[in-house]
């Protein structure tokens, strides 16, 4: 596995990917998700999927390979609208990934996935991003500007 991500220019970190539509207090629901191509479970099982069964949060922590792209397909609970979106994160995840999270929440029709660093959130900041990690550096990956 370390290998092939190497091979592909993504690399292999200690990272994390997660989301929370409870804690972040969405109204909305997971009908599928997924985070590069890793074989371990960063996207939605496929039973769920095909059984149309949401999701309301994943964490998975570990070595894997730096996702190329993210994907996420989701519905309003209120109005039962669904969406899709799938940000290429090529450009706007940094060389090394060691010890941060790709966390991403939902708020109507727009995606939104934040960086959370595992540096510690200046006082004179504001919080943004997920509540549950205010005492952390966030940065907003999407939407926003590629990194060069």
């Amino acid at each position: 596995m370390a290998l092939a991500a190497c091979a592909s220019g993504g690399g292999v970190f200690v990272h994390s990917f997660s989301f929370d539509t409870l804690k972040d207090g969405q109204d909305a629901e997971i009908i599928d998700y997924g985070y590069g191509t890793s074989k371990l479970p960063v996207r939605a099982p496929e039973w769920a999927v095909k059984e149309g069964k949401t999701l309301t949060f994943n964490n998975v922590s570990g070595a894997m390979a730096k996702g190329d792209f993210i994907y996420v397909k989701w519905r309003i609970k209120s109005t039962g609208r669904v969406y899709e979106d799938t940000v290429d994160l090529r450009q706007r995840l940094p060389a090394d990934s060691t010890d941060h999270r790709i966390h991403f929440i939902v708020r109507g029709p727009q995606l939104y996935v934040y960086l959370v660093t595992p540096e510690k959130r200046r006082p004179d900041t504001s919080p943004i991003g997920p509540g549950m990690y205010s005492n952390l550096r966030v940065i907003t990956i999407y939407p926003d500007t590629p990194r060069n």
